[in-house]
């Protein structure tokens, strides 16, 4: 048999070969953005911080085989687990993360590259590698893509969610979709507990895109994917059942908390945390630090006991008797969350720069926000775009969209909360792009070219950064530690180039 040509390759297997080159120079990318970086052997990032400091220690604690101590099922599960493994194969950091910041680039790459053979079938080869393009070089996700970050994992579910709901709309899926469905959907609650909340928004999008299948066999199949979902949350729910048992009996006197806690008890919390008078929009423990706990979650305090079990009772109680403040709040909410449109391309943020600040548990924003009320206007023509019958597939986008902006609204505003929904965005972003182009023959056919050319511009920018002798420096200030007079992570840090 004669061998295949790489050319003839390429023409049989035109998607996986776009795939393959996707991944390829989107961890290329990663590889040279790390190069180039001052902390590219910290565990956290100039730009984000996050709960860095909790993954490593709970990634630890799995990798040596032993338990910490008891404490609330605050953050969800997987992430750790697959940081623990990381450490587990290729051994415990012994003074740099970085093998493990670009193991976690891998799998950051590897969601750009599915999404662009999700993207395919919607925006077309030309228009779906400019959309993967854009993902590649977001300034946002070479930051989180290359740090201990629980979006990586959380986006690349996402992007599974998205890709299998499509292809099962449309009549009575197959069991092999249902399956991948239920367990992507698992795995992504196990990630961010947010996750399971699609599920209204991926019915509803399947039931009006069913083309007249029967009902009884379609509804018998979606809620076997959904039975799967949270068949795997099972493990979870019995492992918190005996820290639930314990933390109730260190504290007889006070109100039981639940035992049945399948990932996580921070939505009552968040939620009271995120809807009080003095909340900011973003992050805040005010009410935990409320009698000098210092930012300390302890449930055997009565004050946080009661924040864990009432605290959507108590964030709907304030928002009832101070409207006016609520409606504020959700705008302020809202505009953090579009902050994410702010960021740019490349190593350097262009255009936004790298001067800003990094709100508390939030990534770096610029100070320069030229992006983004341009962006927001094209996401919503996108959303529009997509309530019109020839543009159908993209509603499940906009639902996906929907339901974030929803959980913005009830929680907190973050700019990463956006960055993670990207696979949903960022084919609404281009959709508007697309239709204009395709007005004009020549433009359908130049725009995304010229697109492509200019994004190639962001990879030579990173090589040249990355062969300099001295990575950038960077300035901060912030809150600083009355003891050690270092900078709190958790605090809001202004940042800036070193001169």
């Amino acid at each position: 048999m004669a061998s295949l040509s790489l050319p003839d390759a390429i023409r049989r297997h035109p998607a996986a070969w776009g795939m393959a080159a996707t991944f390829a120079a989107s961890l290329l990318l990663r590889g040279l953005y790390l190069a180039g970086a001052p902390d590219r052997d910290w565990p956290f990032s100039v730009f984000f911080a996050g709960d860095a400091r909790f993954f490593h220690t709970a990634a630890l604690e799995l990798a040596r085989g032993r338990e910490g101590p008891t404490a609330l099922p605050y953050h969800p599960p997987l992430f750790p687990a697959l940081l623990g493994l990381l450490y587990r194969v290729l051994g415990e950091p012994q003074g740099s993360a970085l093998p493990y910041k670009l193991a976690l680039a891998c799998v950051g790459s590897a969601t750009v590259a599915f999404c662009q053979g999700f993207w395919r079938r919607l925006l077309g080869t030309p228009w779906s590698l400019v959309a993967a393009g854009l993902y590649a070089t977001s300034f946002g996700w070479l930051v989180l893509s290359t740090t201990y970050s629980n979006e990586t994992l959380s986006a690349l579910w996402l992007c599974f969610t998205c890709a299998l709901a499509s292809r099962m709309a449309g009549g009575v899926p197959s069991w092999p979709a249902v399956l991948g469905l239920g367990a992507v959907m698992g795995w992504g609650t196990l990630t961010r507990a947010e996750h399971l909340g699609l599920w209204p928004f991926l019915l509803a999008y399947a039931w009006t895109a069913r083309e007249r299948a029967p009902w009884k066999p379609w509804a018998l199949r979606w809620g076997a994917a959904m039975g799967v979902s949270l068949l795997l949350l099972v493990p979870s729910a019995l492992r918190n059942l005996d820290t639930m048992r314990e933390l109730n009996a260190r504290a007889p006197h006070l109100e039981p908390l639940p035992e049945w806690v399948p990932v996580t008890v921070y939505g009552p919390l968040n939620f009271a945390m995120a809807n009080h008078a003095g909340a900011t929009g973003g992050f805040t423990p005010a009410l935990i630090n409320q009698g000098g706990s210092n930012g300390q979650l302890d449930p055997s305090r009565p004050e946080h006991r009661r924040l864990l079990l009432h605290g959507y009772a108590e964030g709907l109680r304030w928002m009832v008797a101070s409207p006016g403040a609520a409606a504020r709040l959700l705008w302020t909410k809202l505009d953090l969350w579009l902050d994410g449109l702010s960021l740019g391309v490349g190593v350097s943020d262009v255009p936004g720069g790298l001067m800003g600040e990094r709100a508390p548990v939030d990534v770096f924003v610029p100070d320069a926000a030229w992006l983004k009320w341009p962006l927001a206007a094209l996401l919503l023509a996108g959303m529009l775009l997509s309530l019109k019958p020839a543009h159908a597939p993209f509603r499940l986008l906009s639902l996906v969209v929907l339901h974030r902006v929803l959980v913005t609204l009830a929680f907190f505003g973050y700019a990463r909360g956006l960055l993670v929904v990207f696979p949903a965005l960022l084919p609404l972003l281009v959709l508007p792009l697309k239709l204009l182009g395709e007005r004009h023959a020549a433009a359908a056919r130049r725009l995304p070219a010229l697109a492509g050319a200019l994004l190639l511009l962001v990879w030579a920018e990173a090589a040249l950064v990355a062969t300099q002798k001295t990575p950038r420096r960077f300035m901060a200030s912030g809150t600083t530690d009355a003891v050690n007079g270092k900078l709190i992570q958790d605090d809001r840090v202004r940042l800036w180039p070193q001169p």
